[in-house]
Parts: structure tokens; sequence; C-alpha cells
């Protein structure tokens, strides 16, 4: 029986092609788990109309995603954070503070879940961020990060750092 595949099967076929199967496989599994429907002219017309308006969808979709990563190539992400002697961070440079300070300098908003750090940035140094914005379309980001003592800190305000109780107890 030949029937048109609805999804991609690893075993049959891609999405939209035409195969030979058994009846009995086509009846009792392709066809009621809606993963294949019966091969008729008006079936083969449908499918390939639906497929050739998903890859000019896909195709607009890319384009788009491909200039957003044109403009955002030529960013370097460049950081200041605190750091002990030894140019440990206190604390590490997030997914969050990236896409924040890419909203910032460029205007192009992506979600966090779209970064991706080879490594956790906890000391100064140069590191780079993967941004996958589309399937095939991705960006490779540098980011240095610059460590700044406490006392130079303090220095650029003008004041010496004063650190006080948090909680007074009483007697």
């Amino acid at each position: 029986m030949k029937v048109i595949l609805l999804e991609d099967d690893t075993k049959l076929g891609d999405k939209g092609s035409v195969v030979e199967v058994a009846k009995g496989f086509a009846q009792n599994f392709l066809i009621p788990f809606k993963k294949a429907v019966i091969a008729t002219k008006g079936n083969i017309s449908v499918m390939t109309n639906a497929l050739n308006m998903t890859k000019k969808k896909v195709a607009k979709e890319q384009k788009s995603h491909q200039d957003l990563a044109d403009k955002l190539s030529g960013l370097s992400l460049d950081f200041t954070h605190k750091a002990g002697a030894t140019g440990h961070l206190y604390g590490t440079i997030t997914t969050e503070q990236i896409v924040e300070y890419i909203k910032e300098k460029s205007g192009v908003e992506i979600s966090k879940k779209k970064v991706i750090l080879s490594t956790h940035i906890k000391m100064a140094g140069t590191y780079s961020a993967k941004i996958k914005l589309y399937s095939g379309v991705d960006v490779t980001l540098p980011i240095v990060v610059t460590a700044v003592s406490d006392e130079e800190i303090g220095s650029k305000e003008g004041r010496p750092r004063i650190r006080t109780a948090r909680h007074a107890t009483k007697f």
C-alpha cells in the first residue's frame, strides 16, 4: 500500500515522501497515529503544496536570522567585573548578563537559552560565546573580561569603602 509520510521516520523516509508499506502496518499503525495518509492524487498535490509553502517560510526565516547574525557579528562583549588579587571574579558572567549587554549595545533581543558558553566565566581573560539564532545560523562573539579590584572601585568613587554590620543586636 502506498502512503505519504506526515512526519520524518528514520526507517521509512522523510516527511512528504511516498513509500510502499504493508497494508496492515499502514492501517493499524501509520494512519491511526496520523503518521501517514493514503497516497491518492489529491493527497499528493496537497502535501506537495504544503511542503513548498513550508520551504518558502523556512527560507524567509533563515534569511531574517542571517541578517540578524550579520548585525551581531561585529559586536565584542566587554565586561568589567570585581575580582580578587588573583583575578578570580566575585561571581560569574552569566548568559543573562550577556543577553542584557547585547540588547543594550545592539538593540537585539535574544533568549538566554540561545547563548552557549564553552566554559564558566570565573576569571579575567578572553572567552567566546556561541549564539545559535536558527538552524544553521550561528554567531560567535568574543567576550573580554577585565578584573577590577575593590581598591580601584573605592578610589573611583572618591571615598573609601566602609563596611557596616547588617544586623544590630539589642541587649
